[in-house]
C-alpha cells in the first residue's frame, strides 16, 4: 500500500511537522564541551562580534593556537595565551582586562556560539569558524 502524506493530512499539519523537524535539527544547541572547543576552534579563525561594553557589536577575529598562544584583531588587537578549563576555556591577554585571566563557557545557539562570561553576560558571539 502506498501512503501519500500530502493527500492524507491537511497542508497545515505537514507544515507543522516540518517545523518540528527543523526545531529538532537545532536540538544540539547548548553547552559546548572543552573537547569540542579543542576539536573545532583550535587553529581556526573565529569571526564574531563583541557582546558588551563600548565596542559592543564591533567585529573581532580570534585565533586560539595549538601551542597555547592566542590573538585577537579587528575592533580590539591583542595577543596572549589560552587553555581549556573544566567547562570551556580561559584566556589571558596582554592588555585586555589588564592581563587578568578570565574563563568562559560556550553555548551553541543555532549557527552561532555565545562566549559567556562568569557573570552570565555575553563576552562575544562567534558567527563563523574559518
Amino acid at each position: 500500500m502506498h501512503f501519500n502524506l500530502m493527500n492524507t493530512l491537511p497542508r497545515a499539519i505537514v507544515v507543522f511537522l516540518l517545523s518540528i523537524t527543523s526545531t529538532m535539527v537545532t536540538a544540539q544547541d547548548g553547552a559546548v564541551s572543552p573537547q569540542t572547543i579543542q576539536a573545532t576552534w583550535v587553529g581556526k579563525t573565529l569571526v564574531g562580534t563583541i557582546g558588551n561594553g563600548p565596542l559592543k557589536g564591533k567585529q573581532i577575529n580570534v585565533n586560539l593556537n595549538a601551542d597555547g598562544s592566542a590573538k585577537v584583531d579587528g575592533a580590539i588587537v591583542d595577543s596572549g595565551t589560552w587553555r581549556l578549563s573544566e567547562q570551556g576555556y580561559c584566556a589571558v591577554w596582554k592588555t585586555i582586562r589588564n592581563g587578568q585571566e578570565r574563563c568562559f563557557t560556550v553555548v551553541r545557539k543555532g549557527s552561532e556560539h555565545l562566549v559567556i562570561n562568569p557573570d552570565g553576560s555575553i563576552n562575544n558571539t562567534i558567527t563563523e569558524i574559518r
